[in-house]
């Protein structure tokens, strides 16, 4: 019971966030000119934008299967492809919840440990983070005039102020860097007494045994390519889109890795499907680049709907599927036993 009203604590925590957000987008938005942006937006890269999202998808579930061979275990492809759309699907609905429900179902289906395939969306997990991370730091190398203003922004829309903050962001790492050194060293005995350091070794434990599990892939190129096809698609997904209005059409490729990283932002934000906090920044980011805010918002709605609606389509594609595949599972073990006992 506890646990049911921590879920539902959970929940509406994270509504609550999307709410905020969704305000912060929406709350000065010029509704005459949006609806004008989407009457004369040029949808076929929305379309391209989610056949993208949706080969994402594909190379997700076949990259899943190259970490379960070294375990003696493999999927059906079709299977682990559908186990990572019914993921996508209840991340939708319930933030952080895709990864129980895609190994379930990939259990299911395929009959194999849980606990094994949880290992393997640890290793993912350290791989894509890593990718993660270096586009981050790729983007404060390029675009750090544009981060500045982009921080700048978001924290007077935060207070309510105007204008630029006057917080200089290389300042502010470099302070943020030196205290967390120095109070590392006079502190050190302490911190390493916390519960929170603990998780920290338990973490960068994870991060060694993954990278041990990396190094039994018998085929380490098709991962890698299909990690760099994931992030590839990933980066192309958003960038079409900007082809779609002409306010945006002119946005180079570095300004697009600029826009991408704050989306990214806005999906790390726990709030169900990144609905607001994904509309929110990625407004402000092109607000950045010198887009209008009515346009910024069309721009991030389209790309953010036409992705929402292909998780939401692949999922009601997935579950059924799903259910026919562990059908059949169930039905083989009940012969293979019925023909063991006569």
């Amino acid at each position: 019971m506890k646990a049911r009203l921590k879920d539902i604590l959970k929940y509406l925590l994270f509504t609550g966030i999307a709410a905020i957000f969704l305000y912060l987008a929406f709350n000065k938005a010029d509704w005459s000119k949006m609806l004008e942006d989407f009457r004369s937006a040029d949808y076929r890269y929305v379309l391209l934008s989610m056949a993208m999202g949706y080969a994402a998808f594909v190379s997700r579930g076949l990259r899943w299967n190259l970490l379960l061979e070294p375990l003696g275990k493999s999927a059906k492809p079709w299977n682990a492809i559908h186990a990572i759309s019914v993921g996508y699907f209840a991340n939708a609905v319930v933030p952080r919840a895709g990864e129980v429900m895609r190994c379930t179902s990939l259990k299911e289906t395929d009959d194999i440990p849980l606990e094994r395939l949880f290992g393997t969306v640890v290793l993912e997990r350290v791989i894509d983070g890593i990718f993660l991370l270096s586009l981050i730091f790729l983007a404060f190398i390029i675009q750090l005039d544009n981060l500045q203003t982009f921080f700048d922004q978001a924290l007077a829309g935060a207070t309510g102020g105007e204008g630029s903050s006057g917080i200089d962001l290389k300042l502010i790492i470099l302070i943020a860097l030196a205290a967390f050194v120095l109070l590392f060293l006079i502190f050190r005995k302490k911190i390493q007494a916390l519960p929170i350091f603990s998780k920290v070794r338990e973490l960068w434990a994870g991060f060694k045994e993954g990278f041990k599990s990396l190094s039994k892939v018998q085929n380490k190129w098709a991962f890698f390519g299909h990690t760099l096809f994931i992030w590839a698609m990933y980066f192309l997904m958003i960038y079409v889109v900007i082809f779609a209005l002409p306010a945006t059409e002119d946005i180079s490729l570095g300004n697009g890795l600029f826009v991408m990283v704050a989306g990214g932002m806005g999906m790390v934000v726990p709030t169900p499907g990144g609905i607001g906090s994904y509309h929110y920044l990625v407004q402000l980011a092109l607000s950045v680049l010198g887009v209008d805010k009515a346009d910024g918002l069309t721009f991030a709605t389209l790309v953010h709907s036409g992705q929402l609606v292909m998780t939401l389509m692949a999922g009601f594609v997935a579950i059924p599927m799903v259910y026919r595949a562990r059908r059949i599972l169930k039905n083989r073990k009940h012969e293979s036993t019925r023909s063991t006992t006569e």
